[in-house]
């Protein structure tokens, strides 16, 4: 690809990123959801796009010929809607892309994504069905539409690995810190120590249901991220501070928890576990 254009909003690649070039009908944009309003004329056409879910999930979508701006503020399936946080959108400039090509393309996609992220959210196409025996012979296309697409798929993965440090924006001294998990039948959530806090990742899980030896300061704090919409639909939508890792854990489970013992860190040795071995 040659002439290629980069925009960096803030003179990094954490920011707002804008990418053509002189030899694709198609030009990228990665912009945080609270951004858009100042770069609608990026999203303005038919496309593919991919919402950014937490650090590693997306969902694959296509325009059916809308405007991307449009189309990712419409009704998606599951927490999408309340979870993405961050676009990223591929405009077509070819004034005879059609929904058939749009279909072809986001199955390619999906493909890669599942391919290269944690989790493709997308459930239609299938997983089973993204595959390149499927796309050509299920869109109806000729072979020369066929060669177009996938020279529209190739520009658009030249995008998405052009990012050096992926499509994921993190600040370079967030993306050194330890990130720890906590996994149950229910919930999964991140999250990372930060001096004396400890702060649960956006993107996180979190459980509607209380148990009764959830503690009411604990049912207290629930009630007002729910109520200041840091947490919708399940999912933490911003980066939440606690005063402790059991206050974390209580908060995301909705039960009382010892967070010393579950929260672990990417060895799987638990809070305490470490802290032992260091004595």
């Amino acid at each position: 690809m040659h002439g290629l254009k980069i925009y960096l909003a803030n003179g990094t690649y954490n920011g707002t990123v804008t990418m053509s070039s002189d030899s694709s009908k198609i030009s990228a944009i990665r912009v945080a959801r609270e951004n858009i309003k100042d770069y609608e004329n990026e999203l303005d056409g038919p496309g593919i796009y991919l919402l950014l879910i937490g650090s590693e999930s997306v969902y694959v979508g296509q325009t059916g010929l809308d405007t991307i701006n449009k189309r990712i503020f419409k009704t998606h399936s599951g927490n999408i809607d309340a979870s993405w946080h961050t676009v990223l959108g591929f405009k077509f400039t070819d004034p005879h892309i059609g929904s058939n090509e749009l279909h072809f393309i986001e199955n390619a996609m999906c493909e890669y994504a599942h391919a290269n992220f944690e989790k493709c959210l997308t459930i239609s196409p299938q997983k089973g069905k993204c595959t390149k025996n499927f796309r050509n012979k299920h869109y109806h296309l000729g072979g020369v539409q066929i060669r177009t697409c996938e020279k529209y798929i190739a520009d658009i993965q030249f995008y998405i690995d052009f990012f050096p440090e992926g499509i994921f924006a993190f600040k370079q001294e967030k993306r050194q810190r330890e990130i720890l998990h906590m996994a149950g039948k229910k919930v999964s959530a991140n999250a990372y120590i930060e001096g004396d806090k400890f702060i649960v990742c956006q993107g996180s899980e979190f459980s509607m249901m209380e148990k009764p030896s959830c503690p009411k300061g604990i049912r207290a704090l629930r009630k007002q991220l729910l109520a200041e919409h840091k947490v919708q639909n399940g999912y933490f939508t911003e980066d939440v501070s606690f005063n402790s890792s059991s206050m974390a854990a209580e908060c995301v489970m909705g039960s009382s928890v010892n967070g010393q013992r579950k929260w672990l860190y990417p060895d799987n040795k638990s809070i305490k576990e470490r802290e032992e071995w260091k004595k």
